[in-house]
């Protein structure tokens, strides 16, 4: 294993990050994102890729290098680097959090909820979206939750699942157990809340006097419905980012 610093003629176009020397499948440019599969590592070609990795970095502060392969590329997967972006999903501003997209390698402004690769530290407008251009991110590869609308999160949750499926197999069950719990929390919740009104209906026509009684009963009721399908809802949370 080498370690080596890039000189310092190259200092307009480091980045602030320890690069490791992995072998990519495929051609790559510097800022490209990868992503790991089972057959190992390469361009990512997915929106919001559960398997992000890093960006490629030609010219990082520091190199790990394995000096029996002739052939690896520089990755960062922390720190500041120049990732390549588009506007395919709007103009990028300082503090939005860019993920994968469609376009081998290309990053885009992340609009729903998913995995992202990081935050931008720079904007970048175009209103053509096939260019591509080059801008800083903080990497920091997690799930964000960006739309807090409980049914956009509960489809994004099964979207993951799906796509974690593709790519990789054997990481398809935490995936189906998050999907699974959402669900089931929805169907519980509003089964609950069902039976719960139709009592309430009933009661109120047998006995209007304890009309506001019963009124705050089910009123408490809607509250346990939101309780169930919020707690189902951060579980399968907390599966997919543990």
């Amino acid at each position: 294993m080498l370690i080596y610093a890039v000189p310092t003629d190259a200092q307009s176009v480091l980045s602030n990050g320890t690069a490791i020397g992995l072998q990519i499948n495929g051609t790559v440019a510097n800022g490209d994102i990868i992503t790991t599969l089972s057959n190992g590592y390469t361009l990512s070609k997915s929106p919001y890729d559960p398997q992000i990795f890093g960006v490629v970095s030609l010219h990082p502060a520091v190199y790990l290098k394995d000096t029996t392969a002739s052939d690896d590329t520089p990755v960062i997967s922390s720190g500041v680097v120049l990732v390549r972006v588009s506007s395919q999903n709007g103009n990028i501003k300082s503090g939005d959090f860019i993920t994968s997209s469609a376009m081998p390698g290309i990053g885009v402004k992340a609009t729903e909820n998913g995995y992202v690769l990081g935050l931008a530290d720079q904007n970048y407008a175009s209103n053509d979206p096939k260019k591509v251009g080059l801008i800083y991110v903080t990497l920091q590869p997690h799930y964000e939750q960006i739309n807090n609308d409980i049914a956009h999160t509960a489809f994004d949750t099964f979207s993951l699942g799906i796509s974690a499926a593709m790519s990789t197999p054997l990481g398809v069950i935490r995936y189906f157990i998050a999907g699974l719990i959402t669900l089931l929390s929805f169907f519980f919740g509003f089964r609950f809340f069902a039976r719960a009104s139709n009592r309430g209906i009933e009661a109120i026509g047998r006995n209007p006097l304890a009309k506001q009684a019963i009124l705050v009963t089910v009123f408490f009721n809607t509250v346990i419905t939101i309780f169930i399908m919020f707690f189902g809802v951060a579980i399968s949370y907390l599966i997919l980012v543990l």
